[in-house]
């Protein structure tokens, strides 16, 4: 179900997805009710409606509400999602993120072989000129090879920016749920606070009760009753109960009293463990946190640029080369295809220092850290 059918475009509502670090920005009415917003985020999320709970600061989106009960949709609010199913005792972390490896997007070209395509300047008579086409195709070999990298590089600092997004979501999802969990923290606190200051006064009466049985029947046992009201089986206030079922509910209160008194000792002791786990997790901070990795992958931003000048040096290289072999082909009189549309002169010794440049560089191992130099050296 499309959430555009069901409600008037608006307002912008920024969802999140506490678990993973999804976002989503859904078009809604303030009429919207929170069901229709979960049934989308179903689809989107893959959480199912009954697992989702919905969080906006320290307020739980129900249901039934339309979204103007909590002032949404607005530009400036987020809303959280989280998974109901995976905040349980037993339930299993979330697994780790999988990244999809970009190797086979932008695989690295084929080596040039020494036999290949034959060119004209193969026929040439000084050997210098022989190895011009080796010379250009291992720049041509150098500046693919070099442009695969680049490639996925970027695809790779792409990931790693999207990654730092999804956690810096997810830390302030920790937030709002800490906010939450101390909302109801406190108020539970307070229940308990109350309870056990009541549970002690009763506790206290109850226990004076009990502990004052036995001196109570002797005192009514000691009342006598005046003579007129005397019978042979009523001499004193205690004839008028039965004593042995007195005597009777008194243990079973004192069983009952015993028992109560181990069950609230029983809940002081959970209570206090979960006090010190609350405590101790309010108290605790992200052993990695998001703006300290953002940090660290833009520092990293540098290497693109380096490499996007590397790029651009191989790039001079390969077209010199090209440029030295028309000016070659153009000297012994050969026009090639590629330069029939406007081909070049220029002195042959004018150009021995350019030559002799290239020669060393297509011969030597290609120092990727020092494009610029090489460029220089070549053009100069």
């Amino acid at each position: 179900m499309s959430l555009s059918e069901n409600v008037v475009q608006r307002g912008k509502l920024v969802v999140h997805i506490a678990e993973n670090g999804r976002s989503f920005e859904l078009d809604c009415d303030e009429d919207t009710l929170v069901e229709s917003v979960q049934q989308f985020l179903e689809s989107l999320s893959g959480i199912r409606l009954n697992d989702q709970l919905l969080l906006y600061l320290d307020m739980k989106l129900e249901s039934q509400n339309p979204l103007s009960v909590y002032k949404l949709p607005s530009d400036d609010r987020e809303v959280f999602v989280f998974n109901k199913s995976k905040m349980r005792t037993n339930s299993a972390p979330p697994g780790p993120e999988e990244i999809e490896l970009v190797e086979n997007s932008y695989p690295d070209p084929v080596p040039p072989s020494s036999s290949g395509d034959p060119h004209p300047l193969d026929e040439a008579s000084d050997p210098a000129l022989k190895a011009l086409p080796s010379y250009e195709k291992m720049f041509r070999y150098h500046y693919q090879r070099g442009d695969a990298i680049y490639r996925r590089t970027l695809v790779k600092f792409d990931a790693c920016e999207r990654l730092a997004r999804e956690q810096r979501v997810q830390e302030k999802a920790l937030e709002i749920a800490r906010g939450n969990l101390d909302h109801f923290y406190k108020m539970i606190l307070q229940n308990y606070t109350d309870f056990v200051k009541c549970y002690s006064q009763q506790q206290r009466t109850h226990s004076n009760l009990l502990v004052n049985f036995g001196r109570d029947l002797e005192r009514l046992k000691s009342i006598k009753l005046l003579p007129v009201l005397q019978t042979a089986d009523r001499k004193c206030l205690l004839d008028f109960v039965k004593e042995d079922n007195l005597r009777k509910m008194v243990d079973d209160c004192s069983n009952s009293h015993r028992q109560f008194e181990s069950k609230v000792g029983d809940f002081k002791q959970e209570f206090g463990e979960l006090k010190r786990n609350t405590e101790h997790l309010f108290s605790s901070k992200a052993s990695i946190l998001s703006k300290d990795l953002e940090g660290t992958v833009k520092e990293h931003e540098h290497h693109i640029n380096e490499q996007k000048s590397i790029m651009q040096a191989l790039r001079t290289l390969q077209n010199v080369c090209l440029y030295y072999n028309s000016t070659a082909l153009s000297w012994l009189k050969v026009t090639p295809i590629w330069a029939e549309q406007g081909s070049v002169t220029i002195k042959w010794p004018d150009q021995l220092q350019l030559y002799l440049a290239l020669r060393h560089t297509a011969t030597t191992d290609l120092n990727l850290h020092q494009p610029l130099e090489i460029a220089n050296s070549a053009l100069s």
